[in-house]
This record gives structure tokens, C-alpha cells and sequence, in this order.
């Protein structure tokens, strides 16, 4: 009668091994090569067991390879340890290959073949971004961390006929659950594939986009615009990922396509990674939540309670998609707090061009021009409990050093130079007299 939670099968004329009885949520699967005998069976044998004791196994093993439960011989490690009542719970793990020999010291009568994993650590995605942003010495990297994701949302809204709304919420109001960070944009959402496609770290728009439906479907290189910017960023499929880990331990992807009914809904975190390795399950898998627009049935934790009001807003969107971090680092927290005002001026001067248009912020100007850029929307809030949010528009912003650089110039040059092909430089050299001529 076969052993309870064991199974065996053969793998000749199949590489996938095949279990002959269901595998319990604590079997370990092991590979066992006979080669005891020049003339044993070349091929792995494939034994699902769940007990947790040396001898049980031995039998098993006996079982599978019909060898007599008297019969002498050595069960070890490809690195020749031999498996023993001691050492069984710490070397015969899931996925382990084994040899059955005469002795620890038998010289191999033919080849084998061992089973290995590569997959990345999971801290390649969630330490990403750790010495990417450090490098930046002397500044606070958070402000470009927080750029990272607002360079996202540059792309998603690059198509937007109107308003191009980019919002940063920073929800520290203990209230209404822990702290998180939330970055929303009005632009063409993602599909569920879209969305999966995402997740996957360093997967560019040039890998995606002839392979299968992508965030970036159909990507073409937009035509040159003279002295523009024009969205074409988030290139390689690392910065928001990067960004997000950087600012905290979890992100929640929230995004609705223009031609869809459903909203769908992914959440990545340091913690579910961590179960996962725990319990020997796949960590980079998962599930997407596809739900209707303003459901927030699904939200029980106290801690998140700040997701009802943001999924209610959901409500008349056409299309949109919210990053939602949570288990923000307390330091960054503190920063964003006390900083409030240094860092939304760093992020006016890096979207200088994007919010005001090829000329700048002339502030100085009798009149404006009006111009396309005026369609994007940039919008910092605060959130503290008992205090009176703090929000502020980048467009607004009249001290950042951009601003500043344009309106103290004392004269400007501008150039255009041709070179080879269909290439153009052009731009402006502006004059700043020293401080102190006389």
C-alpha cells in the first residue's frame, strides 16, 4: 500500500515531474537519482513527502525504487552529505536533488542533472531605488523619487486633449489610518495586462511593444517639437517601481481605462513578499482586483482607512490611475513635513519648462503668451490632522531657482545650431552680471 502524503514517478519521456498523489501544503518535492549501479535507471525519480522524519523518508524512497528496506546504502546532497535522523528537517528541502549511493565517497557512474532557481531576490525590486537616489550627494533625494512618479504621469497624460491633472496627496492625518503618499493623474489608465506589465521590473516600451498589449501599446516616437518637452519619458521600466520602495513598503495600484468599465487594482509590498518566501510560494505572482468604479468593499484595515475617500473619488473619472504608498519610511514622513516649502520649490524647478512653456515663468512679461503647456496641472496637498491643508500649484510657484534664473537675468542670446542629419540645438544663453560690478 503506498505511504500517506508520499508519492514517486519516473521522468523518462518527461521533463516536468509528476506526482502520483495530490501534494499537501507541507510536502516537499525531491529529486532522487539512483546511482548505486552502472545499470540503475539514468533518470530522476520524483518523491513528494511530508513527514518530517528521517526514517518515514527511507522508506519512501525504498518504496519508490523498489529496493529492499534492509538493503545498504547512502542517501546525501549533491555536495556528498549524507542525510541522516540529525540533519534530515535542514537538508532534504523542497526542490532538493539527491543521490542514492553505496557510500558518501562512490564515484559518480554517470551524469546527473540538478535542478536550480535564479529568480531575483525580492529585494532587487523593493531596495531598488535605495542607491539610485542616494547618490544624489548633498540634496535630499525624495524630491526626485517623488519625480520619478510624476514623470509617469507625464507619459499617461501626454495624450489628454485637456487638462493634464497630476495631484500629490500626502495623507498624514493619523485619523484616518497610517501615512501614505498618493499620486493621481487624469491620464489614459491601464488595462488589467497593462497593469501586470507594470510590475514587471525593467520591462522597457521597446521590449513591449511589438511582444504583447503593453502600458506604452503601439509605441512610436513622437515627432520634435522645437524647444519642448514632450513626455516621452519613463522609458525602461524601473524609475516608478524604484520610487515607490524609496518612499515606502507597499504600493497600491489603482487605474481605469477610458474604453473600460472596470477599475483594476494591484498591490505590491515588502510584507506579502516576505509570506511568500516564508511559505515557499512564488513571490513574484499575484493578483489584480477588478471591481467596479467607487467599491471599497474590499478595504477592512484600520490603517487604510484614508482609502475610502480616494476610491469614492473614483466616481464620473473617465480614466485614471492612482499610486498609492503606504508604510512610508518616518524619516521621509518627517521631511515632507518640515520641508514642505524647500521641496515643492525643487520640483517647480524641475518641471519649470513643463508647466510654463518654452519661455519660462516671465514674471517680468507685460503679457503672456498663451500656449498649450497651460494644460498641465500640478498639485501638492498636505493632510494633517487639526491643521488646515497645505496645497500648492507648481504653476504658482514664483521663487524656484528657474523662476528666479530667467527674471534676474540682466540680457539674453538665443541660438539654434544645425547638426548632421535633421539634428537641431537650439535654446537660450541668458547674462547674470556679477553681483558686484561697479
Amino acid at each position: 500500500p503506498r505511504l500517506p502524503n508520499m508519492a514517486a514517478a519516473g521522468s523518462r519521456g518527461s521533463r516536468r515531474p509528476v506526482l502520483l498523489t495530490p501534494r499537501g501544503s507541507g510536502d516537499r518535492t525531491v529529486f532522487l537519482f539512483d546511482r548505486r549501479q552502472e545499470q540503475a535507471d539514468a533518470d530522476e525519480k520524483v518523491l513528494s513527502y511530508g513527514k518530517d522524519n528521517y526514517r518515514g523518508f527511507r522508506r519512501a524512497v525504498c518504496q519508490a525504487f523498489g529496493i529492499d528496506t534492509d538493503e545498504n546504502f547512502v542517501i546525501t546532497t549533491t555536495n556528498r552529505k549524507e542525510i541522516t535522523e540529525d540533519n534530515f528537517s535542514e537538508l532534504v528541502q523542497d526542490g532538493v536533488t539527491l543521490y542514492l549511493l553505496q557510500s558518501v565517497d562512490q564515484m559518480l557512474l554517470s551524469a546527473t542533472k540538478e535542478r536550480i532557481d535564479f529568480l531575483p531576490h525580492y529585494d532587487t525590486l523593493v531596495k531598488s531605488g535605495m542607491y539610485e537616489y542616494y547618490a544624489s550627494e548633498g540634496q535630499n533625494p525624495l524630491p526626485f523619487a517623488l519625480a520619478e512618479l510624476i514623470d509617469n504621469s507625464l507619459s499617461a497624460t501626454s495624450r489628454n486633449t485637456g487638462i493634464r491633472s497630476i495631484q500629490i496627496k500626502l495623507l498624514f492625518d493619523d485619523s484616518q489610518g497610517k501615512p501614505a503618499v498618493a499620486v493621481i493623474d487624469n491620464g489614459r489608465g491601464m488595462t488589467s495586462k497593462q497593469l501586470n506589465n507594470w510590475a514587471v521590473y525593467r520591462l522597457s516600451k521597446f521590449t513591449r511593444q511589438g511582444d504583447f498589449e503593453s502600458d506604452h501599446s503601439g509605441y512610436v516616437r513622437p515627432l520634435p517639437v522645437p524647444r519642448s518637452l514632450n513626455s516621452d519619458i519613463s522609458y525602461f521600466g524601473v524609475g516608478g517601481k524604484q520610487a515607490v520602495f524609496f518612499v515606502g513598503q507597499s504600493a497600491r495600484m489603482i487605474s481605469k481605462p477610458a474604453d473600460s468599465q472596470d477599475v483594476h487594482e494591484l498591490v505590491l509590498s515588502k510584507e506579502d513578499f516576505e509570506k511568500k518566501e516564508k511559505n515557499k510560494e512564488a513571490i513574484y505572482s499575484g493578483y489584480i482586483r477588478n471591481r467596479k468604479p467607487s467599491d471599497s468593499t474590499h478595504i477592512t484595515s484600520d490603517d487604510e482607512r484614508f482609502l475610502h475617500n480616494l476610491i469614492l473619488e473614483e466616481r464620473n473619472k473617465e480614466s485614471f490611475t492612482a499610486v498609492v504608498i503606504t508604510g512610508v519610511q518616518p524619516d521621509h514622513m518627517q521631511y515632507l513635513k518640515n520641508y514642505f516649502h524647500l521641496w515643492t520649490r525643487q520640483l517647480a524647478h524641475i518641471y519649470h519648462y513643463y508647466v510654463h512653456g518654452p519661455k519660462g515663468n516671465e514674471t517680468n512679461a507685460a503679457t503672456k503668451d498663451i500656449s498649450p503647456f497651460n494644460n498641465i496641472d500640478i498639485q501638492i496637498s498636505m493632510f494633517e490632522k487639526g491643521k488646515v491643508p497645505k496645497i500648492v500649484n507648481l504653476r504658482e510657484i514664483k521663487d524656484d531657482m528657474q523662476t528666479l534664473y530667467i527674471n534676474t537675468a540682466a540680457d539674453s542670446f538665443e541660438f539654434k545650431a544645425h547638426v548632421d542629419g535633421e539634428g537641431i540645438v537650439e535654446g537660450i544663453i541668458r547674462y547674470h552680471p556679477f553681483l558686484y560690478d561697479k
